[in-house]
């Protein structure tokens, strides 16, 4: 479908001498964009090439068909463009108010100050200003924040505390699945790369503590997770562990952790003490990193071609190659606690 009426002899002539003498890159693209698709390339293809969005493209051909446009507008300074005063009010509306599309921004800007811009245009006015297309993060609807200040403060003392004896680990569960896990890598433009995946979604259950004292960690695979479970884990941390002193563990609100059979067990085993973290609470779990950790050297765009190989793969990082890396996991992991504030989207 073409965007752009047929150029004449002396159009195409002046166009291309037009293309040889520009020293502008953004200029090029235009000029190069206008002849091209009179020559029969498609608006697709054109984008493709120039590395221009299909609608960028489209709107230099009807610029041209309308207004023989063949440079871009100057960048900044001109009365067409906002001012600082008038940069400075859209910031502050663009904090409260979050746009999905440019183009509705171009009509808020037209309406409240009168001035036009294309959507490439305030592209780069957005870039300039420092904003970025991105996500909200996602963070538990039921989150405490007040819980966790005070959590954080109570951890503080606990540390402050410790004996010359005792241990402070970090407790949490994992559960491995037998699935290939695609995540973003640099690829070229253009390129496709394939993950193969697998048919069957089988799990492994790991429990797992972490000392951020001195990095040791100690993980357990069970074919479930439950009480009594947790009680073999703790046995096996306190025979580990030796010695007279407290074994004080960080862990989240999860069933298996507060089962009638757990209670009395510890009840009769004074050395472990248990200490909650806030529901809702995965950013003050350091061994939450150990987890990324894990996935990113083991698990990301990998393709296990049987379950066994798998399995081997992940039991392999637990038992022997987490432990030498000791000084890599110092500096990924610590308890400089990453505290959230909120702050609600809200869409225009």
């Amino acid at each position: 479908m073409r965007s752009l009426r047929p150029l004449t002899h002396k159009e195409r002539s002046m166009l291309e001498q037009e293309l040889k003498r520009t020293k502008d890159a953004g200029d090029w693209k235009r000029v190069f964009v206008i002849l091209r698709h009179d020559d029969g390339l498609s608006i697709e293809e054109l984008a493709y090439l120039t590395l221009l969005s299909p609608w960028t493209v489209e709107d230099y051909l009807k610029k041209y068909s309308s207004q023989n446009k063949t440079k871009s507008d100057p960048r900044g300074g001109g009365s067409s463009k906002l001012n600082e005063s008038e940069s400075s009010q859209l910031e502050q509306h663009l904090s409260k108010i979050t746009y999905l599309k440019i183009k509705n921004i171009v009509s808020y800007v037209k309406s409240t100050f009168g001035k036009d811009y294309s959507r490439s245009g305030m592209t780069k006015w957005l870039i300039s200003r420092g904003f970025t297309f991105k996500k909200p993060e996602k963070v538990p609807g039921r989150l405490n924040l007040d819980m966790q200040a005070q959590f954080i403060e109570e951890y503080n003392k606990l540390k402050g505390s410790l004996g010359p004896q005792d241990k402070l680990y970090f407790l949490d569960a994992i559960h491995p699945e037998y699935q290939s896990q695609a995540v973003c890598g640099w690829i070229k433009k253009g390129e496709c790369k394939t993950l193969q995946t697998t048919a069957k979604q089988e799990r492994l259950h790991l429990v797992g503590v972490l000392s951020l004292n001195d990095m040791e960690i100690m993980v357990r695979e069970y074919e479930t997770i439950n009480g009594e479970k947790m009680i073999d884990f703790f046995k096996d941390l306190e025979s580990r562990e030796g010695g007279n002193g407290q074994i004080h563990i960080i862990l989240d609100n999860a069933s298996a952790h507060k089962e009638r059979k757990l209670k009395e067990h510890l009840s009769s085993s004074p050395r472990i003490r248990l200490h909650f973290l806030p529901p809702y609470s995965p950013n003050l779990n350091p061994i939450e990193r150990l987890w990324k950790i894990f996935q990113e050297t083991t698990l990301y765009n990998r393709y296990f071609e049987t379950r066994e190989e798998f399995f081997a793969v992940v039991r392999g990082f637990f038992a022997d190659k987490v432990h030498t890396m000791k000084r890599f996991l110092k500096k990924r992991i610590n308890d400089n606690f990453q505290t959230i504030k909120l702050n609600p989207i809200k869409l225009a």
